[in-house]
């Protein structure tokens, strides 16, 4: 993972060196962002921690005990850990099966996985929050938020929950309005569960919405809800994540659902026929027809009239997706045995239908990405309209294509239906309910569907900066693309996706390309409030500021990151030199509601004993992953 954005990141930077005027030009734009007092507040939007470059170097520490609060010895942040091996022994009947499992947070840091602040739980104030297991589960837990002990909560009897407090659901997201409320997912079904009495409502049924294309039930993906509890977006579909194309949306203050069908860039919904969507986005256009040139004497294709077709693939699971054909060329007379040679089109495309660097169809070694390109499937024929599929081994890359043998004349004819989309690897609303926000699995470009319309920009990697991972607050993107450094976060407005601004002005040298999760749980409706996050990095000792610690950023007035803690997350399996990179222990996390309180993933540097199921950690096999929360201010 690490690799590849430090491989998009570089490449980013050298083919597109003019992105610095988008940066000025959105100064008049975003001119809120000037506006606030950087005065230290020791709480959100205006911390009081470490907002310095020193190089902090990272202190040894055992793992401390679960439940029983801690200072970050290098930041002196107060800390909790929430998780260890045996949370569950002994849990619900369930004996020893859940004892060494690992424990994390949601895989994406936009998860809503704190509960709005709630007075009442006790002298100080509190919070719910959701950790979930190696096995699947999600395990509700209350903070205190002036002690910071946990407690972990269980439910009743035949209740939605039971006495196990172990909650088998889909997708979760907390209310922002009601600090009892949880909103989940079974399967396709939305419930909106209470706390208190641990019972659960049906809300709605995704696949109810009026007009949704038929889908393939096994994956469901990410439950996000907007700030005034009445919009949702959920996406589902395919065997596994990468293999979703639908996008779901229910507003259930209107009784309203609208749909996108990323394979075939259609939507639809609630008094709205299915249209296609706006410039041609997940829907290309063909390609300009090939220019063929026959080659008597240099091959074993036999003599006579030739017709050609190409279509434009693009990158789906479970098979690429393909446009419609080309204009027909032909005939094409080879006048002996020999070959054609089928030279493809440089075409410029829309700006929404960037797949390539440069924009263009086909593939230019100059920009070095021949493993990325947009490639061609070749069809040829004798007649007109008879043309069969010749690249019988995949998608053709480069910029031609040679046909020197006899045709396979039974093989595919082009198709009459374009299923140029893409497929869904996330999808997230803004807090303001007006935009929802898909990451394509392939590609290099996020869209942005205005539901109930057929309204769809996008922003991409390349041309508009927005590499990495992403936070939505209410009318703003953050990203961290990476291209300068690993401390890069950026913002723009989702109205405006083709200009940014740099929210960190100075990064520390050497420069780094690594990996970084955000949360931005506690937007406002200005976008004012700082986005928190982790920055990954290989064990200590540390030669620059940022690398594997827990971070927020200011969204408003003077440039600055403040520091927290050491995250103490590997990102590996173990200690060996060989050992795979591991996802789950990245320190991917989320910022509370109000923005006092992170809770991420750590491995806490190999120190926490094996997974289940892995024998020899840290020279083997798999590291146990636990959840800690840290206090910001």
């Amino acid at each position: 993972m690490k690799i590849v954005y430090f491989l998009i990141a570089v490449l980013a930077a050298g083919l597109f060196p003019s992105l610095a005027p988008a940066q000025v030009s959105l100064t008049s734009v975003l001119s809120q962002y000037n506006t606030s007092s950087s005065t230290c507040t020791g709480g959100p939007p205006n911390y009081c921690a470490n907002s310095t470059q020193n190089i902090i170097q990272e202190t040894p520490m055992a793992p401390p005990p679960v439940n029983s609060p801690f200072q970050d010895p290098d930041f002196k942040s107060q800390m909790v850990r929430v998780t260890n091996a045996n949370t569950l022994t002994n849990v619900g009947g369930y004996g020893s099966y859940f004892t060494d499992v690992s424990y994390m947070t949601d895989a994406s840091s936009e998860a809503n996985e704190w509960g709005k602040f709630d007075p009442t739980v006790s002298a100080n104030g509190g919070y719910r929050f959701v950790v979930y297991n190696s096995s699947g589960w999600a395990l509700p837990y209350l903070l205190d938020a002036g002690t910071m002990h946990i407690t972990r909560l269980t439910g009743q009897s035949g209740g939605f929950m039971g006495p196990s407090g172990m909650l088998s659901t889909g997708a979760v997201s907390f209310s922002y309005l009601y600090p009892n409320i949880l909103y989940t997912t079974k399967k396709t079904r939305l419930f909106s569960y209470n706390f208190a009495n641990d019972s659960a409502t049906q809300l709605y049924d995704f696949t109810a919405c009026p007009g949704l294309p038929s889908y393939t039930e096994g994956y469901n993906g990410s439950l996000s809800g907007s700030a005034d509890d009445a919009k949702f977006s959920f996406y589902f579909g395919g065997n596994a994540q990468g293999e979703s194309t639908l996008v779901t949306y229910y507003n259930r203050s209107a009784g309203a659902c609208y749909w996108y069908d990323t394979a075939t860039g259609v939507v639809g919904g609630t008094n709205m026929a299915p249209t296609r969507v706006a410039q041609g986005v997940g829907q290309l256009a063909s390609p300009a027809a090939p220019i063929v040139t026959p080659h008597p004497g240099s091959g074993n294709l036999p003599a006579g009239n030739y017709y050609v077709r190409i279509t434009a693939t693009t990158q789906m699971n479970p098979q690429n997706g393909e446009t419609r054909p080309s204009p027909e060329v032909g005939p094409i007379y080879l006048s002996s045995r020999g070959s054609i040679t089928i030279t493809f089109p440089s075409q410029l495309l829309d700006p929404a239908e960037i797949l390539v660097p440069g924009g263009t169809w086909g593939c230019d070694a100059s920009q070095g990405l021949s493993g990325s390109c947009t490639p061609f499937n070749v069809y040829i024929g004798t007649s007109p309209g008879g043309e069969t599929l010749q690249n019988t081994q995949g998608p053709v890359g480069g910029t031609s294509y040679t046909q020197s043998g006899p045709l396979d004349i039974t093989s595919a004819q082009p198709p009459a239906v374009s299923t140029a989309g893409y497929n869904v690897h996330n999808a997230r609303l803004s807090k303001d309910g007006t935009y929802v926000r898909i990451d394509a699995q392939q590609g290099y470009t996020l869209y942005f569907w205005k539901p109930g319309t057929n309204q769809v920009t996008t922003c991409t990697i390349y041309g508009n900066n927005c590499g990495g991972h992403q936070a939505l607050g209410y009318t703003h993107l953050i990203n961290d693309p990476n291209d300068v450094d690993v401390a890069q976060v950026v913002i723009r407005a989702d109205s405006n996706l083709s200009q940014y601004l740099n929210l960190v002005s100075l990064f520390p040298v050497p420069h780094q390309w690594n990996d970084s999760h955000w949360s931005w749980n506690d937007a406002n409706s200005s976008d004012t409030m700082p986005v928190c996050g982790s920055i990954d990095g290989a064990p200590g000792p540390y030669l620059r500021a940022y690398l594997g610690e827990i971070a927020c950023v200011a969204t408003s007035g003077t440039s600055r990151i403040w520091r927290f803690a050491h995250n103490r997350a590997t990102g590996k399996a173990n200690d060996s030199a060989s050992s795979p990179a591991n996802f789950w222990a990245t320190a991917r996390g989320n910022v509370s509601q109000d923005g006092k309180f992170f809770m991420f993933t750590s491995d806490w540097e190999w120190s926490l004993g094996n997974q289940k199921g892995t024998y020899g950690c840290p020279t083997s096999g798999r590291c146990r992953t636990d959840v800690f929360i840290v206090r910001l201010r």
